[in-house]
């Protein structure tokens, strides 16, 4: 199958909840001061995804992957060109893939932060119940699978480990690029197994132990002490995983930056197509 044989749904409504904003411009100059306005009131918003799919139908069951965009929780689309494509060749691979707009922003207060945090977690579930919902998509519901960049690679992490899933949706496997976690204990709920990439030099997210955004702030790493915890980065989940015996491919990047798939001018780096094939190989050995 070739990307060609694929079928795409646009902004296709999975839910409806009340929230800042789902969707916001990364890169443009003024967004995020026109967006804290917004983060005063909550509104009733429209969730709503993309859903990538196989034209051709098949007798059995085909396998999910949820994708979410990074952004901090603050900015970011499901249009976003890496997730798309990464989308489109899933499809062309056999899986459905949907990549989704979730509630986003908060005030700068550490509990919002968290809150915001939670309601991506609470949105992702919810796309994935929509998506098994819908029996003309064919999904197999235990073969699901969550990646994300950044802020989404966090809900990804969220949606595998966390400390009651009674009701939830499982997850077969997780790509979890420069993403982080608050406590390595989350660990301890689950054995689900972790795909990661990450810069060793990764300006945003610790790689390790650390503050987000703490090598941007250099000595005045303590602000980020008023919005967020220290957090956990991939090579520390990783090295706990190994730990807890949760298998754990980890994948250090030398180059210096947060979005390894994407450069500043928008275009895929090489970086783009090492990830996609190390996640279809990967996701290939739980489908």
């Amino acid at each position: 199958m070739t990307t060609t044989d694929i079928q795409v749904e646009r902004d296709v409504v999975y839910a409806r909840a009340m929230g800042y904003w789902t969707s916001a411009p990364v890169g443009v100059k003024g967004t995020v001061l026109k967006l804290i306005p917004k983060s005063f009131r909550k509104r009733p918003l429209e969730l709503t995804m993309d859903i990538y799919k196989p034209a051709e139908h098949y007798s059995e069951k085909r396998p999910l992957l949820l994708m979410m965009h990074g952004g901090s929780f603050y900015v970011g689309h499901k249009e976003e060109l890496g997730q798309a494509a990464w989308c489109r060749h899933f499809a062309s691979l056999g899986y459905v893939a949907a990549s989704i707009n979730y509630r986003m922003g908060f005030l700068p207060f550490k509990n919002a932060l968290k809150k915001a945090e939670a309601r991506a977690l609470e949105d992702a579930d919810a796309a994935v119940g929509y998506l098994l919902s819908r029996e003309d998509l064919d999904i197999d519901g235990g073969r699901v699978f969550a990646a994300g960049t950044s802020a989404g690679a966090m809900t990804a992490l969220g949606m595998a480990f966390r400390p009651s899933a009674a009701g939830k949706p499982g997850i077969r496997a997780i790509g979890a690029f420069w993403g982080s976690v608050h406590d390595l204990k989350v660990l301890d709920y689950a054995q689900t197994p972790i795909l990661s990439f990450q810069s060793v030099n990764d300006p945003i997210m610790p790689y390790g132990k650390g503050y987000p955004f703490g090598s941007k702030l250099g000595p005045f790493q303590f602000i980020m002490a008023l919005f967020s915890d220290k957090m956990y980065g991939t090579y520390a989940i990783h090295q706990k995983a190994k730990e807890k015996g949760i298998v754990s491919e980890h994948h250090p990047c030398s180059e210096t930056g947060h979005r390894l798939h994407m450069d500043l001018e928008g275009n895929f780096t090489p970086r783009f197509f090492e990830i996609r094939d190390a996640m279809a190989a990967f996701f290939g050995n739980y489908r």
